[in-house]
Formats: C-alpha cells, sequence, structure tokens
C-alpha cells in the first residue's frame, strides 16, 4: 500500500482526508505541524506523495515543500492554501489545489499522480 504524508494542522480537515485516501487504497502519515513533517519528510518512510497546506501553526508549509524538493526529488507535492495568492515555491512536481476542495476531488488528484508514478 502506498503511503501519502499529509500535513495538515486542521483535525476535522486530516480526519475526512485521511478517511478519503483509504477508501481509495492510500495511506496516510499523518502531520499536524510543519516540524511533524519536516521529520518525516527527511526520515526513512516511503511516500508515494506529500499533500501539503500552507497555513500551517509553526512555519509555512512552503518551507516543508522546500525541504521535499531536497529530500524527496520526484516525490509528487500537492500544495494546498486557502488564500487567492498563487505565489510560493514553483518546481514541475508541486501540484496548487485551491481550498476549500472536496476530500473526494483531491483523493482522485493524488492518487492519479501516485498511479502516473507507478
Amino acid at each position: 500500500m502506498s503511503s501519502v504524508l499529509l500535513v495538515e494542522d486542521e483535525f476535522l480537515i486530516r480526519t475526512v482526508l485521511v478517511d478519503a485516501l483509504a477508501g481509495i487504497g492510500l495511506a496516510c502519515i499523518e502531520a499536524p505541524t510543519g516540524q511533524a513533517a519536516l521529520d518525516v519528510v527527511t526520515g526513512a518512510a516511503a511516500l508515494s506523495a506529500i499533500i501539503v497546506d500552507i497555513g500551517l501553526p509553526d512555519m509555512s508549509g512552503e518551507r516543508v515543500i522546500e525541504a521535499a524538493a531536497q529530500y524527496r526529488p520526484g516525490t509528487p507535492v500537492i500544495r494546498c492554501s486557502g488564500t487567492l495568492e498563487r505565489g510560493g515555491t514553483s518546481s514541475p512536481g508541486v501540484h496548487v489545489f485551491s481550498k476549500p476542495y472536496s476530500a473526494i476531488e483531491l483523493s482522485k488528484f493524488v492518487a492519479s499522480l501516485v498511479s502516473a508514478g507507478s
């Protein structure tokens, strides 16, 4: 089973996404803070994709995305933000998904990225 790192500080959003991703066969490693995400990104866990909320309580999700580019090159990253700005980390492996979004819609998008990378 493929694992996805889900970096989201909002418990309810995280719970809904974990369920939606599990429903399509993807396991989640949950990170409610940027630091927890950095620990996973720099660790040894196999990751098929990384979903990053930009508005984290301890740091910008952009920092997690930068670390992913360094430690997990080739791993698709989905940048989620509820703000209108479109700036931030720009890379071929970084995909933008605007909030609010449907958990099913995001799950299907993640599944397409994971299957494309297999």
